[in-house]
């Protein structure tokens, strides 16, 4: 499609309605709140009670979405799609990658962090995706677990799609293969 409308035999129609589209869909924006100017300094605000219980302050600058090595990440209430992370908990790499929702955005002392609610894993089921190494795809409980864990962004390793398989099961796809 991308192709097709920048072609000259496109209708100016179609033209202008992609111009539409883009500006009123897809505006450019500075996705990183850090990034802005060095004079940037954004007011810490009182944070909710669930956040406040994880990182232990009373106000932070949190943020609707951010920019992390070429990649957008935002909560959860913001854009769904840009909140499923597939990430090492912990930080610790000779793990297998955990899927979580980004529930917040957060900034102390300039320092972006990421408050996590992870899927949990499937134990009554095998993973049917489990024979296919190379199909990047896991099969997780659609329950989230109660509590929120910090990941930086660094711990990141892409963004997943979700299918919902059933009522208790999610198919998690990683986007880094795709």
């Amino acid at each position: 499609l991308k192709y097709w409308l920048t072609r000259p035999s496109c209708p100016p129609v179609f033209r202008e309605v992609k111009s539409l589209f883009d500006r009123f869909v897809s505006p450019l924006v500075d996705a990183n709140p850090i990034s802005v100017s060095e004079d940037h300094s954004p007011t810490p605000q009182v944070i909710p009670a669930d956040l406040r219980q994880l990182i232990q302050v009373r106000r932070a600058v949190l943020h609707a979405r951010t920019l992390h090595e070429g990649s957008i990440y935002t909560r959860d209430s913001t854009h769904v799609g840009n909140s499923l992370i597939l990430y090492y908990p912990g930080g610790i790499r000779n793990v297998q990658p955990t899927p979580g929702i980004i529930k917040y955005i957060f900034e102390m002392e300039r320092v972006v962090g990421f408050a996590v609610r992870r899927y949990l894993p499937l134990h009554s089921h095998p993973d049917p995706f489990r024979h296919y190494p190379y199909f990047p795809a896991r099969l997780y409980s659609s329950t989230l677990a109660e509590h929120l864990e910090t990941v930086k962004p660094e711990w990141v390793v892409t963004h997943f799609a979700r299918w919902n398989f059933s009522p208790q099961h999610i198919v998690a796809v990683s986007l880094s293969s795709v």
